[in-house]
């Protein structure tokens, strides 16, 4: 008995809190059954009872290691002729199981049950973490690991680790080599038939999946069931640190990155980390450059999907995007997003060093520039180095101005066109006017009062420019326009806008009678009918009335 009790041991090992065979690696909830199905490698059976001889002789072929039904198209084999007739409709595409409900097709009878369950509100197995139903056990397990982390299926070639069993079998084709499936647009391959399907609807757009909600249609279904989330109100996915929540299993699995610091993705060819698998692909294309989304109106090829349907609205006109509370609508939803802080105030970006806030991200990115004296933008030309691009932008047109003298002066005489140098960066200019204006444009941080950027430090030559610029700041202008969501600086500002809404221009020309919006604008017309005698008449019409 007792080594009878030794041998059983010696047939498994514990893996977490489940028993792995160590037979064939196969992982089980308890040790009766993992002894169980240990008992097949050893030949005996499973002791399993079935009601006639050919049900038991099936049955038998699952502890057979033999495999007898070859796939002629993939070379994977089966202990069946119906796994392999099975098997074979993922080559084909076949569907033959259509739900009488809502006529979707599946390629197996057990994926129609399971979905024809959803109909008939069936889903026996609820979630105890956040209520979600299933119609079988196995899927509400593999769900339930996203709340409780675990990762049972680990790859023997690289270490990674999943929850899904499918998941990691589709992994495991990527080692032996297995990816039969090219499509002929961009000649990218794919280990099953239906992630070929889903990618040729990048090239195709087509979006069969709609939503009854509002309409807005997808390519993929699972795209389509976590939007339907959004009308549901509902966010599965909850961070236990910061309570936020989430309608996708991968973009809480991402949150969770930025409260650990974990980039696990790898760039071989530079060595730049990533803390999400999208991002670490996009960047990879980057040094590809390879652009496989091309745009059917334009020719205009891009690295992404998505990047191609968001340059495709340019043609359509399409703003999918609309704010709630002034209707505005946008093409792009972090356009959106960042409209709304205009009606919230909001500012969530907070400096560590001074606690000033900012309303974006890279608004706080540009601050801390201040702190640490950072100017990561370099000139190519005189090695002059900036806190934001669009400086360095302005001063490499100096030096477009520079490279002009220098020509003049190989055909005129040397230095004749450099008597006036830029202290501070050694730009020569023939005149002192086109010196200062340089200053004035380049390094208007040198000088004292210059108008400042109260949102990023960035400093400017004109108030002018500083207001021109303050308007990539949405936070800045809290005073939004009621009719369109444009938002101002000052109040006076909005009141001049919403005359072009309402049609009131109450200054008059007394010449001409023509109306204006601003004294301003009254007062640059009335230059087109010359010197008048006596002081300009710009009286508002609003006083003209008896």
């Amino acid at each position: 008995v007792e080594e009878e009790e030794k041998e059983e041991a010696g047939s498994y090992a514990k893996c977490g809190r489940r028993y792995k065979c160590l037979a064939c690696g196969k992982t089980f909830p308890s040790v009766p059954r993992v002894l169980r199905h240990a008992k097949c490698h050893a030949g005996g059976g499973c002791a399993k009872e079935f009601p006639d001889r050919s049900q038991l002789h099936k049955h038998q072929l699952s502890h057979s290691a033999e495999r007898p039904f070859q796939c002629l198209q993939c070379s994977k084999a089966y202990k069946t002729a119906p796994e392999l007739r099975s098997h074979g409709r993922s080559h084909t595409g076949e569907k033959p199981f259509i739900c009488q409900e809502c006529g979707k097709a599946f390629m197996q009878p057990v994926c129609l049950r399971v979905h024809m369950a959803r109909h008939t509100g069936d889903l026996p197995f609820r979630c105890s973490h956040c209520a979600k139903g299933y119609g079988t056990l196995s899927k509400l397990k593999i769900h339930q690991r996203a709340h409780t982390g675990e990762k049972p299926y680990i790859c023997g070639e690289c270490g990674k680790a999943f929850a899904d069993p499918s998941v990691f079998r589709k992994h495991r084709r990527i080692h032996a080599g297995l990816r039969p499936y090219q499509c002929s647009a961009c000649q990218k391959t794919y280990a099953e038939l239906k992630d070929l399907k889903n990618h040729e609807r990048s090239h195709t757009g087509e979006k069969p999946f709609l939503c009854s909600d509002c309409g807005k249609a997808f390519s993929r279904s699972s795209s389509l069931t976590c939007h339907q989330r959004i009308h549901a109100e509902q966010k599965p996915y909850c961070c236990g640190q910061c309570g936020k929540g989430f309608t996708q299993l991968s973009s809480y699995q991402s949150h969770q990155r930025t409260h650990s610091g974990e980039k696990p993705f790898l760039c071989p060819q530079c060595g730049r980390m990533f803390s999400d698998p999208s991002s670490f692909r996009r960047h990879q294309r980057a040094h590809q450059g390879v652009k496989p989304y091309q745009c059917d109106k334009c020719s205009k090829a891009f690295r992404q999907p998505a990047d191609l349907a968001m340059h495709q609205r340019i043609h359509t006109g399409e703003r999918p995007y609309k704010c709630l509370q002034c209707d505005k609508t946008f093409v792009a939803s972090w356009d959106l997003k960042r409209h709304q802080l205009v009606h919230s105030g909001e500012r969530p970006f907070q400096c560590g060093e001074c606690g000033k806030s900012f309303a974006e991200r890279a608004s706080l990115t540009k601050h801390y520039r201040v702190h640490s004296g950072e100017r990561p933008f370099k000139c190519g030309r005189c090695g002059k180095t900036f806190v934001v691009s669009s400086s360095l932008r302005k001063h490499e047109r100096t030096h477009g101005e520079r490279r002009g003298g220098e020509e003049e002066e190989e055909e005129e005489e040397a230095g004749a066109a450099a008597r006036h140098v830029c202290r501070l960066c050694g730009a020569a200019f023939g005149e002192a006017a086109a010196l200062r204006r340089h200053q004035r444009g380049e390094h208007p941080e040198a000088a004292p009062g210059a108008p400042t950027c109260a949102e990023c430090g960035e400093a400017f030559s004109s108030p002018y420019d500083l207001r021109k610029h303050e308007r990539l700041h949405p936070g800045l202008r809290p005073f939004p326009c009621p009719e369109c969501g444009k938002g101002f600086s000052d109040r006076a500002g909005l009141r001049k806008h919403e005359r072009i809404h309402s049609g009131v221009r109450p200054h008059a020309c007394s010449l001409c009678g023509k109306a204006f919006l601003g004294a301003a604008d009254l007062r640059k017309h009335l230059r087109t009918h010359g010197p008048a005698p006596g002081p300009p008449l710009d009286e508002p019409l609003l006083l003209l009335g008896p």
